[in-house]
């Protein structure tokens, strides 16, 4: 082989066996150390290897210990466990995963597998087909010729399948398959927590969030899935073939994280989906520092978008390296917030609050924590009814404000301050100007409230329909987009289509929040009672939170259930709830129960207390359809100029009938 006729190559590729050899044991002995042990940069390393050897500096490490391990294997009594500490794979599973790869069975198989002529032939045939001349130099038994044919035969079944693959393509490899493969579309399942300790899943799915964000910036990769709708998958046994039909991509990265001492451990592969066929794969060590951690992920980023053939424009990359901070603290803090933050309960915001602030203390230039801790209180006072609603959002108000004096242009800033500015200020010259930008801008490239509510609560439910058609085609899998294109559905008249939608949605969205509560609302205008109820109850059943909304389920349900001590019973919550100032819209709902009551009086009422309240759940006042009977009423038209609708000059249309 060409190795063995070229002394500089022979002269390195032994020289960082020797290094590996030495360090076997050493399950942090990555590509740093051996770079460093070389008098080798990283990149300098990995582009000599690449044009020596065809393979990456991790793949280089990996296959040497993985046929240091089959060697023990098959010649000592031992455990496929104790091999893989042996070699330097600090976790069993990864090292039966990477074995069984490379070799095509498990360690446990090793033994019986072998004998003396395999040993000699038919094994070093196998490693050479698997990973060309990386391993020819490894010491290993067998005689010089058996090698010399093993390789023979390789180079000409090799030559013999591209001579094969070029004449005969439109039989081999049908175009549409040929054609999967170029899509540049991608999925980052959650990388799994190998790290020994649960407390510290916060960065195994930290690490997940930070690829699938700087994958994003790049434009040449047609759909990255937002990590909202891939945690779902954290858990799930089903195969990437099943996965990647369901969220509708080509490729999907998988992997897990490994944290000893200081250092972080990163092992990813890339997998073409539905073929299952591994595109790349590669290995990352870096010390847990924040610097460290932010080339890690841009490394991580372009070699994925690489192997892709997706190009990163230069600003694309810039943004791609950006360090939001170079505090390990602050960085930490902010990692255990999300987690915190992405739970969604009472006791887990609270959480995500107090770790935000540690961030922010630790680095106060820090953005992301002022932005996602706005959107906890956003949430928490409009969405959840945790907190009173205008003190909800004068504190989301000030750390949005002080986001936007570190980064002006920060598009997430602007969104969340807008979101603020319709729910609590109902500035709707402001948030419609926003809206327009999104639009015509060509910025709607994620659901948000300005993208899907918006639209629908100022009579356009025909635009949130274009929107979640538009954003469905890249993540078809996200919560929202089936509920919003449900309801737009409604609202358009089509009554059949978004009852159909509902029913097609419900058995993926059985524990998710959201979907249940709107879900409940939708059902029962639609006259789907029944359906109502079963959400209500997996609702209350499944979360302890109990905001007005559900009260006012239970009290319409009483009502029409016949059951007036039940009802009067849930009307009191509700009254109650708004006499302790308790967010959640409650003086709405108590108006909404009358409404459906006909108490036309009762509802001009508690709209009254709405309004003056301020309650979030007032911005339904267009399109609310139990209001529609008395939206000819002057009380209901002045209540309509008070809060800004006739700001924007959209006519009020009727709702449809089927």
């Amino acid at each position: 082989m060409e190795i063995e006729s070229n002394p500089s190559k022979n002269t390195l590729v032994n020289k960082l066996i020797k290094e590996i050899e030495s360090n076997l044991n050493n399950d942090q002995f990555g590509v740093d150390s051996l770079s460093q042990a070389v008098g080798m940069s990283r990149s300098s390393l990995h582009r000599k290897l690449q044009k020596l050897l065809g393979v990456s500096a991790s793949q280089f490490i990996r296959e040497y210990r993985l046929k240091r391990g089959f060697e023990i294997l098959t010649t000592e009594d031992i455990t496929a466990s104790e091999a893989s500490y042996r070699v330097g794979f600090s976790s069993p599973t990864y090292f039966n995963t990477c074995f069984h790869k490379f070799y095509g069975f498990t360690p446990g198989e090793a033994k019986s597998r072998i004998t003396a002529d395999v040993n000699d032939s038919s094994v070093d045939q196998k490693i050479e087909t698997n990973s060309g001349a990386t391993l020819n130099n490894i010491p290993k038994k067998g005689s010089t010729k058996k090698l010399i044919l093993a390789t023979l035969i390789a180079f000409l079944l090799t030559i013999i399948f591209i001579f094969y693959y070029t004449n005969s393509q439109k039989n081999s490899v049908p175009t549409n398959v040929v054609e999967k493969f170029e899509e540049k579309t991608i999925a980052v399942l959650p990388l799994k927590n190998f790290t020994g300790n649960p407390d510290l899943e916060y960065i195994s799915d930290g690490m997940t969030d930070a690829i699938i964000s700087r994958l994003t910036k790049i434009k040449a990769i047609k759909n990255v899935i937002p990590f909202t709708s891939i945690q779902s998958y954290k858990k799930s046994d089903k195969s990437l073939k099943d996965i990647t039909q369901e969220l509708g991509v080509t490729n999907i990265l998988q992997g897990n994280l490994q944290i000893s001492g200081n250092q972080i451990r990163v092992n990813l592969q890339l997998i073409h989906g539905s073929s299952n066929v591994h595109l790349w794969s590669e290995e990352y060590t870096k010390e847990w520092k924040s610097d460290e951690i932010f080339q890690l992920q841009s490394e991580v980023v372009e070699n994925i978008a690489s192997n892709m053939n997706a190009v990163i424009a230069k600003e694309e990359l810039i943004d791609i390296k950006r360090v939001p901070t170079k505090s390990k603290a602050a960085y930490s803090y902010y990692l255990q917030g999300e987690f915190q933050r992405q739970k969604g309960n009472e006791l887990s915001y609270s959480n995500a609050i107090k770790l935000y602030k540690n961030a922010i203390a630790s680095d106060s230039r820090f953005v992301e924590p002022y932005i996602d801790m706005a959107n906890v209180w956003h949430m928490g006072g409009s969405v959840w009814g945790f907190y009173d609603e205008q003190i909800a959002w004068g504190n989301a108000r000030i750390l949005l404000e002080q986001a936007l004096k570190l980064e002006p242009t920060n598009l997430r800033v602007e969104e969340e301050l807008n979101t603020g500015r319709f729910f609590y200020d109902w500035n709707f010259e402001l948030v419609e100007k926003f809206y327009q930008k999104l639009v015509n801008n060509s910025l709607l490239n994620k659901p948000s409230v300005i993208s899907l509510d918006y639209p629908i609560k100022t009579g356009r439910p025909e635009q949130t329909l274009k929107t979640v058609e538009h954003l469905a085609i890249n993540d078809p899998s996200n919560v929202f987009y089936p509920f919003f294109k449900a309801e737009a559905m409604f609202f358009l008249g089509s009554n059949d289509e978004s009852l159909k939608i509902l029913n097609q949605t419900d058995p993926l969205f059985n524990d998710n929040w959201f979907y249940l509560r709107e879900s409940t609302k939708l059902y029962f205008y639609l006259g789907e009672y029944d359906k109502s109820k079963i959400q209500l109850i997996k609702i209350i059943t499944q979360f302890p939170d109990y905001p007005p909304i559900l009260m006012w389920f239970n009290t319409v349900y009483a009502i029409m259930d016949g059951d007036t001590e039940k009802a009067n019973k849930h009307l009191d919550e509700m009254q109650n709830a708004y006499k302790k100032g308790s967010s959640g819209s409650p003086a709405w709902f108590i108006a909404l129960y009358y409404a459906h009551s006909s108490d036309y009086e009762k509802t001009f009422e508690w709209l009254q207390k709405s309004y003056d309240r301020h309650e979030v759940e007032m911005t339904w006042l267009r399109e609310e359809p139990l209001l529609a009977p008395i939206r000819q009423d002057p009380r209901y038209k002045n209540l309509y100029n008070q809060i800004g609708f006739s700001s924007i000059d959209i006519p009020i249309k009727m709702p449809l009938k089927n």
